[in-house]
């Protein structure tokens, strides 16, 4: 969250941290960083008093990512309201806002971008990013090397976040063939395999999650 400091109040930032979202606070004039604190987000909210006197910092953040931009003032300009439409925000919010109405409205940019995002070949959840037409995939801003069926494992996933995968479904979206009697254990040497590239701690994956009797569920 890009904060303006002259913002004392801080309960965004609890009301992002209540519901589960990780938050980094910046200052609004430390330009310096931006770029280093804008890597690995999902949005990026901009904190100020008066979104007019901030409209080069709606475009500097532009310039280093297409995230979702949400804008948070305390006043309601709608001059100013064009403007970081017009500048590139997705979205502008005044306060006083009802708080549950906020984090559905920061939970549906990010999912329209991943979204939108994945109709051309991208997909990034958190720190690993999977680019299905040259088929690469970083984590930590680092490319992790992987075999043809474990990139069309993770992409099958991935392309079905939050949702079960039977291991047959997945075999035969890889393999191309009808399950058989032991390509489960195939399906499962694969996926093991891909969690050692991608998970922190393969026993506790935070990516690829093992759904008991159906098969696993990509966590986006």
């Amino acid at each position: 969250m890009l904060k303006d400091m002259r913002w004392e109040d801080c309960y965004i930032k609890d009301y992002l941290c209540i519901s589960g979202y990780r938050v980094v606070e910046m200052d609004i004039q430390d330009e310096d960083n931006f770029e280093k604190n804008l890597a690995h987000k999902d949005v990026v909210i901009l904190a100020c008093e008066n979104a007019r006197f901030f409209f080069d910092k709606v475009e500097k953040v532009r310039l280093y990512t297409e995230i979702p931009l949400m804008v948070v003032a305390k006043t309601d300009d709608e001059w100013a309201r064009i403007k970081v439409f017009q500048l590139g925000a997705d979205d502008y919010i005044t306060v006083p806002f009802q708080e549950m109405a906020f984090i559905a409205r920061i939970q549906a940019r990010i999912d329209q971008f991943r979204r939108l995002t994945r109709l051309f070949g991208h997909i990034r959840v958190r720190d690993l990013i999977i680019e299905s037409l040259n088929r690469k995939v970083y984590l930590n801003n680092e490319e992790i090397i992987m075999t043809v069926k474990e990139f069309d494992i993770l992409l099958y996933l991935a392309q079905h976040g939050n949702i079960p995968v039977a291991k047959d479904e997945l075999y035969y979206a890889v393999w191309k063939q009808k399950a058989v009697e032991g390509t489960s254990g195939a399906v499962s040497t694969y996926v093991k395999r891909v969690r050692q590239k991608i998970e922190k701690d393969p026993f506790n994956p935070q990516y690829i999650e093992t759904v008991w009797g159906v098969g696993y569920r990509f966590i986006s």
